[in-house]
């Protein structure tokens, strides 16, 4: 809860500034930069491949550590991690100065006819790989921290950083009209949010000064790099699949086409950073859970977290559907947006990757990363040919529809079934048709709330009455249709619980005060006032000396 609330707090601040940047960049420098913009942040997710899967293999391994204080072996982890992603970061730029020879060929425009240079073009990717390089330094114990359970400190230092940042971009943006000031302020950015975070981690953990010659064992590192190997594939896959569609766009389609999906992917990508927090911040807590034995409870555990990330997936498509294209008329222009059919096939992505969500988280707390090694493969083969094969017949229709059939034809059954046979051990049927059930009411909803919002008016207040009726209707008909599940009733339960808590302890602090300035007898309940350090208040009251503790 503590993960969760810091995280949307200060991430729902974050966003507010963000979208405000994005419209002033647009407005001021076009969006032909803006198709740069997303063009080069694909080009370094793919480049960023050269990470492999160690950070998330890293935290696999310190859960047990961890958990059971063996601060030793914890400090061995994180200097080995510390000296791969130095390695990754000279790997990483090497890489990328290949690259820069070839970038024309990224863009379907004669580069001749756009408001850049090539020369420019390559200053500009330049400075994108020293903010990709920069983001390596020192961001190696981030990872101590999540997976310790304290991921609220990374959101609270990212969030604060990316508001500082946009800020600063706002009035660089203003001031100079220069896409070099945004850049090398990106770059600040990066290095001044890694440098607070390596100083919390020294802090916090101040063992992993005190182990600093002690070095893993060959068997630890073997282990280690068995998992990498497999999380390699893994990575490679979610690149494909969600890093390579801008490239493919630009390349096959139009840059100015690439730009607008940058903004639709920017919605996408914020919204899915507000969910991310909630499943980031139980997922070292799973981990913690899947190190006992008892798989009953698991997939009790399991079937909860998963009815949250079903309510995402009907509950985004429904949005989405109805909202993306009224909000960016508002937010941007007409000229930005792209067909219905287009923005159909984005909501689907998105839904087919909500769905995914507790499974994969799942997969990762129980280390199942070389059951499904060949998946990744499938996967980025057959998703990266029919979005290119498919970009001649409907353009930017077939790059993400492309996408979106191999994901659900490849690894969603695949993924499915490891967890459930090698981790939850159990037979996953109830599971699927679970989501098939999903699937048909997200489809279903979506359908008949477009149609009802055909009838609202354009507008700004029009879309603000829209907005409320679709994030309502939405909740409201998911809630109806699950209400007799168990895990709908758990939540209920722990809602009361919470908030119940929460007034009993106003009303006994009420109660208090009143009897500590009145003197009248009251009973107390010890164990709703023992944190307050008052068993009772005596009657005929004032005590002169109060005990210590009281405040």
């Amino acid at each position: 809860m503590k993960n969760t609330v810091f995280g949307m707090v200060g991430l729902f601040c974050s966003l507010i500034v963000s979208f405000i940047t994005r419209s002033i960049f647009i407005r001021i420098l076009g969006v032909e930069y803006n198709g740069v913009n997303g063009l080069f942040s694909n080009v370094l997710q793919v480049l960023n491949l050269a990470e492999l899967g160690f950070a998330t293999s890293i935290a696999y391994a310190l859960y047990k550590p961890l958990k059971e204080h063996d601060e030793k072996t914890a400090a061995m982890l994180m200097h080995y991690f510390a000296k791969i992603y130095r390695i990754i970061a000279i790997i990483v730029a090497v890489a990328g100065c290949c690259c820069i020879p070839f970038l024309q060929h990224l863009i379907s425009e004669d580069i001749s006819e756009l408001s850049f240079s090539l020369n420019q073009l390559r200053i500009y990717f330049v400075l994108y790989l020293v903010n990709t390089v920069c983001s390596y330094l020192l961001a190696y114990k981030r990872t101590i921290i999540t997976a310790d359970q304290n991921s609220y400190l990374v959101s609270n230092v990212d969030n604060i950083c990316n508001i500082v940042l946009n800020i600063l971009q706002i009035v660089l943006l203003y001031l100079t009209k220069n896409f070099y000031a945004y850049l090398v302020t990106m770059i600040a950015k990066t290095i001044v949010n890694n440098l607070i975070l390596h100083l919390i981690a020294g802090k916090r953990y101040p063992y992993l000064s005190q182990y600093k010659k002690d070095r893993l064992s060959k068997e630890k590192k073997s282990e280690l790099f068995k998992n990498v190997q497999a999380l390699f594939l893994h990575r490679l896959g979610g690149v494909v699949i969600f890093s390579t569609s801008s490239i493919i766009i630009s390349a096959f389609v139009s840059l100015i086409d690439a730009g607008k999906y940058s903004n639709y992917i920017m919605i996408v990508t914020n919204i899915n950073n507000f969910i991310n927090i909630i499943f980031n911040s139980v997922t070292a807590s799973i981990g913690n859970l899947c190190l006992g034995k008892d798989k009953e409870h698991q997939y009790v555990v399991f079937k909860r977290i998963s009815y949250i990330s079903n309510f995402f997936t009907v509950f985004t498509m429904v949005c989405y559907v109805c909202l993306f294209n009224d909000f960016i008329t508002i937010w941007l222009d007409k000229n930005m947006l792209f067909g219905m059919m287009t923005v159909v096939a984005i909501s689907l992505n998105a839904m087919v990757n909500y769905i995914r969500k507790t499974v994969n988280a799942f997969k990762d707390a129980m280390g199942l990363f070389r059951q499904d090694w060949f998946k990744p493969l499938l996967e980025a083969g057959i998703g990266i040919g029919l979005a290119i094969g498919l970009s001649y017949v409907w353009g930017t229709f077939g790059v993400i529809i492309g996408y979106t059939i191999a994901t659900i034809v490849i690894a969603i059954p695949i993924e499915n079934f490891v967890l459930f046979k090698y981790g939850l051990k159990r037979n996953a049927m109830g599971h699927i048709l679970r989501l098939l059930g999903t699937i048909i009411l997200s489809f279903s909803l979506t359908a008949l709330t477009y149609y009802i919002c055909t009838f609202i008016p354009d507008g700004v207040g029009w879309f603000i009455l829209e907005f409320v009726f679709v994030v309502l209707f939405a909740a409201v008909v998911y809630f109806l249709v699950t209400c007799r599940t168990n895990e709908f009733k758990y939540y209920v339960d722990l809602a009361k619980k919470i908030f119940g808590k929460f007034f009993r302890r106003k009303a006994q602090q009420s109660v208090m005060e009143s009897a500590v300035q009145t003197g009248d007898e009251i009973i107390a309940d010890e164990d709703e006032l023992e944190h307050s350090g008052l068993a009772e208040v005596k009657k005929n009251g004032r005590e002169d000396d109060p005990p210590a503790d009281i405040p």
